[in-house]
């Protein structure tokens, strides 16, 4: 049966090559997944394979050699998309805070003549 993990890191994560090790894990475990990097501190892993595969997944990443940078790492079961290979994806962080964002909202634009 396949399942659906999203795994959430957090940690020193630019002090070690994380994007590597996990696709070498994927790789090894037969695991589909999608690896994605916010910034130097975060990284969210959506996972999807079978349930014992799954699991030496999560505990190559959890207890192998990279384990001293991580601070935080918590698992959560979700519903299976049917992911296929790895993929990679940097996800962007927003430039403005909240408070800008709001008030970009009501700030009128002023038109150029």
């Amino acid at each position: 049966m396949k399942k659906h993990l999203t795994i959430y890191m957090e940690g020193r994560l630019n002090d070690g090559d994380f994007n590597f090790y996990s696709q070498a894990g994927a790789y090894k475990f037969d695991i589909n997944a999608v690896y994605k990097n916010g910034d130097s501190v975060h990284v969210d892993i959506e996972a999807e394979g079978t349930i014992d595969n799954l699991n030496h997944y999560v505990e190559y990443l959890k207890l192998g050699p990279l384990k001293k940078f991580i601070y935080l790492f918590r698992v959560e079961e979700g519903e299976y998309e049917g992911i296929k290979g790895f993929k990679s994806l940097k996800v962007h962080k927003d430039e403005f805070t909240f408070k800008e964002k709001v008030k970009s909202l009501f700030t009128k634009k002023q038109k150029v003549y």
